[in-house]
This record gives C-alpha cells, structure tokens and sequence, in this order.
C-alpha cells in the first residue's frame, strides 16, 4: 500500500490470562499489516454541558485482502496503542478492482495484552 504510514496487528476474540480473567483483547490474527492511520476530529454539542465537545476518532485505510470484524482489535505497532472499530466500509471504485477496506476507529485507554 503506498498510502501505508503505520504496521497494525489485528486481534481477534478472547484470551484468558494467567489469573483465570477474560481478556476481550484476544490473540493476533494478523501482524505487520501496512496501514494509512489518520487522526480526526468532530466538534458537537453536549446538551448535557450546554457545550461544543470535541470528539477524536481516527480513520484507517487497510489492504483489500485483510479480514476484519467490528468486533476485532486493532493495535499500532509502533505506539502501542488499541483501538476498537466502529465502522467498516470499502472505497467507492468504478474500475472493478477490489476496493481497501476503511476503518473508523475509537481509542481504547487502559488496554494491553493480557490486560483484565
């Protein structure tokens, strides 16, 4: 991919950790996946804070061949971090090539491998 600015593994289902604890983490599926990670932002209204709120998400663009589910989650291997996927849509193509899958992306705090 030449947009590629990032390696993600992608993890899938749960794993249990050493005490006995689900881990909604789960085991890599895929590693070293080039991706196009990009951070966005979203102003809105909180009506509970009569305030503009600003909300980040992030978008990621992955080859056409990656398997992904919303349920799946994503780590940056290069920061570290997770994120857990809200959206999954193709790239509009009129030419019949297989499009890139796009990602929207929340960022989870708190999380690691073999985290409780």
């Amino acid at each position: 991919m030449e947009i590629a600015n990032c390696l993600i593994a992608i993890m899938r289902g749960t794993a249990t950790n050493a005490y006995g604890d689900i881990d909604d983490v789960g085991t890599p599926l895929y590693q070293h996946v080039p991706a196009a990670v990009t951070e966005t932002a979203k102003t809105v209204f909180d009506p509970a804070t009569q305030r503009p709120q600003t909300i980040r998400t992030s978008r990621c663009v992955l080859p056409s061949w990656v398997d992904v589910l919303d349920s799946d989650t994503i780590q940056r291997e290069d920061t570290q971090d997770f994120f857990m996927i809200e959206d999954i849509q193709r790239q509009p193509t009129l030419i019949g090539v297989v499009p890139n899958v796009i990602l929207t992306l929340r960022w989870r705090s708190g999380v690691s491998v073999g985290s409780d």
